[in-house]
């Protein structure tokens, strides 16, 4: 009868450590789930933000386009808004042969708008 007492009290003892590990790993799958949540959404917030100015710069360079297509300046009128003024800046500049990093910092604008422009401005000589 001893030993059967002790084998009970061994694995009563084992039964509530493993319980205590599966809680535990539980409760740390649990937070992981939450960082991944929280990660998720800030992701797509950046998304959201990037996808928002990419459209926005292709709005406006499509009215640039049609604006140079229709009277070969910067706007219908021939006058240069404010809007447009950086960009006017930055095609000069690639036309006298400033690199993509510099017209960016002196015109502020991203990188990747002047890579656009300058690729717009390649191609339209072409």
């Amino acid at each position: 009868m001893n030993w059967l007492l002790w084998g009970v009290i061994v694995s009563l003892v084992l039964s509530v450590l493993a319980l205590w590990v599966a809680l535990s790993a539980l409760r740390a799958s649990r937070d992981r789930v939450d960082q991944v949540r929280a990660s998720h959404r800030r992701l797509e917030n950046e998304l959201a933000v990037a996808n928002s100015a990419a459209i926005g710069m292709g709005n406006r360079l499509i009215a640039m386009e049609k604006r140079v297509a229709q009277g070969g300046g910067p706007s219908a009128s021939g006058a240069e808004s404010a809007q447009d003024l950086p960009y006017t800046e930055a095609n000069q500049l690639f036309r006298m042969g400033v690199d993509v990093d510099e017209v960016a910092r002196r015109c502020g604008l991203s990188r990747a708008e002047a890579s656009l422009l300058q690729a717009m401005q390649e191609h339209n000589t072409r």
